[in-house]
């Protein structure tokens, strides 16, 4: 049995909300034991438990209670109820100056943040040389830290989180702060650090980092856990959660102006009477008035294929039906790899097409055609209607609509890659 490196059994975090400090002191001083603030549980019952050499992702919206679930497990905070177990030293990354003194200059941050972590001076200052080449924030090392942009905040806080030989590494949302070349370099670090079997907790609104980084995912909302399991489902169940939600207030919408209609004078009429339905599972959402029905990839011949060639020219063809009479702007696909990220796609926007008005039953095939550089492996196709390409509302959307193999090049050496596509190389003397 693989050992847990985090276990997190019940945990419950409550806030008291005053209106103002003087609520503060006036319940402290009230003989009648009267309330002066309103209760907010920012957790309920969360539990879960991560292996130890697994990277963990945690999803949710803003206020869900990501980072009071790591400040619990940092031990920053203490839970209202319930438990956390960790083994080994964990290092955080969580609100930008944690663990820091404005007042102090990096350097001797550094040396702060490395006594707080149990390590001696002696230790830090030889790890010193690598916390300030990976900081990268020139004469600013020797500043005071009140004077750092957000930025340098992040590149300190991180260059120092990842020099003190971790066993459990925290991360909440810090890298979004820093500049495109950091943010590849905290990335390329984060693996590195994997291959050493360190644990990692990562917080982030990134599905494409969620998916690319972690092997398990938690979705957190209003406070409770809502899915948990392989972050690649995580992820796409927290895209379709996000776009319900975008979807019931579209929904609510349109129903207003039908009820203000159908009040203004519409005879024998019943608002609201073509009620779209949003819902959501696993693996697709949507209003439900169009509805995919089938996504397959098509050889030359129109034969359904499970095993692709190399480079071969598909079709990919997504195949739909109305539900109710309506006109869809947009349907697209995406191509993704095992592990759920992103590849290829495109959309019938993009290409500059049209599509016909559907009436209630009526079908309809969009098909794609394209060849399919990608390397030997399984990949799944996920699919969507829409009737705004600037919106995340859709008609339906289907991940993991269609699973194929791709089989590897005949005859040729190929590098660790994704794609492959046609490179000219020529080799000359200067």
């Amino acid at each position: 049995m693989e050992e847990s490196a985090i276990r997190v059994n019940n945990i419950s975090k409550k806030f008291r909300i005053y209106t103002s400090p003087k609520d503060r002191l006036k319940e402290a001083l009230s003989f009648t034991k009267r309330r002066y603030h309103k209760e907010f549980w920012a957790l309920r019952g969360v539990s879960f438990s991560l292996k130890k050499g697994t990277t963990m992702g945690i999803l949710g919206i803003n206020g869900s209670g990501k980072s009071t679930l790591l400040k619990i497990i940092c031990g920053y905070l203490l839970p209202t109820g319930g438990g956390v177990r960790a083994e080994g030293r964990i290092s955080s990354i969580l609100e930008l100056g944690t663990g820091f003194n404005r007042d102090f200059t990096g350097r001797e941050n550094v040396i702060l943040y490395g006594g707080l972590m149990g390590l001696s001076k002696r230790l830090v200052t030889e790890k010193m040389p690598k916390v300030e080449e990976f900081a990268d924030i020139g004469d600013f090392f020797d500043r005071p830290m009140r004077i750092y942009s957000s930025g340098m905040y992040a590149r300190l806080a991180f260059a120092c989180a990842i020099n003190t030989n971790p066993d459990i590494l925290v991360i909440d949302e810090a890298l979004a702060v820093g500049d495109v070349v950091f943010q590849h370099k905290c990335m390329h670090k984060i693996k590195q650090i994997q291959e050493r079997g360190v644990t990692i907790l990562f917080v982030s609104h990134s599905i494409g980092a969620i998916k690319s980084l972690c092997q398990e995912a938690v979705l957190l909302d209003r406070g409770r856990v809502v899915k948990s399991g392989k972050a690649e489902d995580v992820a796409n169940y927290y895209h379709g959660l996000i776009a319900l939600k975008e979807q019931k207030k579209a929904v609510s919408k349109t129903e207003q102006k039908e009820a203000v209609s159908s009040s203004a004078g519409a005879v024998g009429g019943t608002a609201g009477q073509d009620k779209a339905a949003v819902s959501c599972d696993d693996t697709q959402v949507g209003t439900g008035k169009i509805k995919i029905d089938e996504v397959v990839v098509l050889d030359e011949s129109r034969h359904i294929l499970k095993s692709v060639d190399f480079d071969q020219a598909v079709c990919v063809s997504v195949r739909m039906t109305a539900q109710s009479s309506c006109r869809p702007a947009v349907v697209g696909m995406i191509i993704r790899d095992y592990y759920g990220i992103d590849l290829l796609g495109t959309n019938t926007a993009v290409e500059g097409l049209k599509l016909p008005v559907l009436e209630k039953g009526e079908s309809c095939a969009v098909d794609f055609y394209l060849r399919l550089p990608l390397l030997k492996g399984s990949y799944s196709i996920t699919a969507a209607v829409g009737y705004d390409p600037d919106s995340p509302v859709f008609y339906d959307w289907k991940d993991n609509a269609c699973i194929f193999e791709m089989l590897p090049p005949a005859g040729r050496k190929i590098v660790n890659c994704k794609l492959h596509l046609p490179i000219e190389v020529d080799i000359h003397k200067t």
